[in-house]
């Protein structure tokens, strides 16, 4: 079984809960805490409680972390940052607020450090902006070997464009590929082949399990504020099947370092360096990820 910590920012899309609600539901997976990270990281932390809740798995520590990047953040881009209607469109899913959902005063990034302490060899699965883990990572280097690898979903080294969890925070990003940890990039243009369409969400709503049937609420009322999609693009699954089959995904050992200064391309992903340690997606196996995904979710079906 592998030993996974998640850091999220479930709130903006909804792929977070699809591709964390998996995890806990693979028998090959261990989840031994869940951070979250961007404003409102407290918020985005209920919404992981009260799947947790939903699940039986209260057993599981959450934390609320880093609010902003870690690079200079003026007044007007903090505002922009807190402007719910763009940080929170599917809150709907930890309505009606439950005081049982409220995270605790334990800090994201001192439950990451005690976590892989705990837990020798395990995997960071990170699905947000890497704010929680770079910051973990200078408050306490030592950890560092005690990471068997970190699964991420961000960049693009196929395209000439940003993608968000790395632009968000390039600096973060940047210092976490180069922390000499084995990285393993489930990149946009890979991950957002396999995508949840209208059939495969009504399956949610006609499930006979109340998880289900709420995130079928959540994703209704995700849909309309992202109409450009065809649905909820699974991005985010891409480290929790990485965590335990490394079949269904192809992947590259290349050089990646993430622009930091560029004025037109800060934040891109390119392929240059000497790291040997990180792995890029290169393609995957969509219909056995669906029918991986939604057997696993929805069982039985």
């Amino acid at each position: 079984m592998r030993n996974i910590l998640i850091d999220t920012d479930p709130g903006q899309d909804i792929d977070d809960l699809l591709a964390i609600i998996f995890a806990l539901r693979r028998p090959e997976i261990c989840v031994k805490a869940v951070t979250t990270v961007t404003y409102p990281s407290d918020r985005r932390a209920r919404l992981v409680k009260r799947l947790l809740r939903y699940l039986n798995r209260t057993d599981i520590p959450v934390a609320a972390g880093m609010q902003y990047p870690l690079r200079v953040v003026g007044e007007r881009e903090q505002a922009q940052l807190r402007d719910d209607r763009h940080s929170m469109n599917h809150a709907s899913f930890a309505e009606p607020a439950d005081e049982r959902d409220a995270p605790g005063d334990d800090d994201a990034v001192d439950l990451i450090i005690r976590t892989v302490q705990a837990n020798p060899g395990i995997m960071l699965a990170c699905i947000a902006p890497l704010t929680n883990i770079a910051c973990a990572l200078c408050r306490e280097p030592g950890i560092a070997k005690n990471i068997s690898s970190i699964a991420l979903m961000g960049g693009d080294v196929a395209q000439n464009r940003t993608e968000h969890n790395i632009a968000f925070d390039c600096i973060a990003a940047d210092l976490v590929l180069q922390s000499g940890i084995p990285i393993y990039m489930g990149t946009w243009d890979v991950t957002r082949k396999f995508v949840l369409l209208k059939d495969d969400c009504a399956l949610f709503a006609a499930s006979d399990q109340p998880v289900c049937r709420a995130l079928a609420e959540a994703i209704a009322v995700w849909n309309p504020v992202h109409s450009w999609k065809p649905g909820p693009v699974m991005y985010d699954l891409f480290p929790m099947i990485w965590a335990f089959n490394r079949t269904l995904y192809t992947m590259k050992e290349m050089p990646v370092r993430v622009e930091i200064t560029g004025e037109n391309s800060r934040g891109m992903t390119i392929p240059i360096g000497n790291q040997k340690n990180i792995f890029v997606s290169t393609d995957i196996d969509v219909p056995a990820v669906r029918e991986m995904y939604l057997s696993t979710v929805l069982g039985g079906r």
